[in-house]
């Protein structure tokens, strides 16, 4: 059978660089930057063994890419999913272990490290269609099939990865941030990553399962300790921007590089035990 590998990213450029260093190593891939056409390709194509997606795109996050492919039935094994994400954070960390993610890499990835990471990929999901298909899984190759339940469904370890995950922000204690407070800010760092401007209000209501009012309460706060600087809109009065200060890009400099290590620590380290 030809394996194929599946990019998806809203961004042409991206799509590009990730086909040209995924076929210069010999891998067979297609594209699209379309969510919704993904699930149909992978629907109609039962090549399609590892599928590498973005994790931030307009309409359907990479996270709800994985939840829609998980929920559609395809009569064989679920295509193991590769999440790429230029700003990673707690919560999409935890919701990637969750929804099965076979990798979790930041942007920008190494060439190097994508073939690596797509081969491990590719090696599990060999796995994944042998079980399928009712014959023994080959031992040698590090227990890979071990993370399978019996009814050919991955189990997810996550309980030790949110646990530790979660004590992350413990080192940073005394900022005196609260989730909402962490929430803001770093949805403040991916929008001025992508050269973007935030208002006070669209800020407000950028946090999902959080109140605008408690948000805007935690945007004064944070303006008030020096995190965040409001910035009077010049075409309308009515209006402030938002922005990170210094002290909060080097407090998210800090935090991300700790993520950044223990999610490279988990991709190059032994598999967490699973929960019982």
């Amino acid at each position: 059978m030809k394996e194929v590998i599946l990019l998806l990213d809203d961004d042409l450029t991206t799509l590009t660089v990730l086909e040209r260093a995924l076929g210069g190593a010999g891998f067979n891939c297609v594209t699209s930057s379309d969510p919704m056409q993904a699930l149909t390709t992978v629907s109609a194509n039962r090549d399609i063994a590892v599928i590498v997606t973005d994790l931030y795109m307009p309409h359907m996050s990479g996270l709800q890419f994985a939840q829609a492919l998980n929920e559609t039935p395809l009569g064989r094994p679920t295509p193991r999913i590769l999440l790429l994400t230029a700003q990673p954070s707690l919560e999409s960390a935890i919701s990637a272990l969750r929804g099965g993610a076979c990798d979790f890499l930041v942007k920008p990835v190494s060439t190097a490290e994508l073939v690596a990471a797509v081969t491990k990929a590719l090696e599990r999901a060999r796995q994944d269609r042998l079980i399928h298909r009712g014959r023994a899984p080959d031992i040698a190759h590090e227990g890979i099939a071990s993370d399978l339940e019996s009814t050919g469904r991955r189990k997810v370890p996550v309980l030790d990865a949110i646990e530790k995950l979660r004590s992350l922000r413990g080192r940073y204690d005394e900022h005196k941030l609260d989730d909402v407070a962490w929430e803001l800010l770093l949805e403040l760092l991916r929008t001025e990553q992508g050269d973007h401007k935030l208002s006070v209000s669209a800020l407000t209501i950028s946090i999902p399962g959080v109140s605008a009012t408690t948000s805007l309460r935690r945007i004064g706060e944070l303006t008030a300790r020096g995190y965040v600087d409001r910035v009077p809109d010049a075409r309308d009065g009515r209006r402030d921007f938002v922005s990170l200060t210094l002290k909060a890009h080097d407090l998210l400099t800090d935090y991300l590089a700790d993520v950044d290590r223990y999610l490279t620590d988990i991709h190059s380290g032994p598999a967490l035990p699973s929960a019982t």
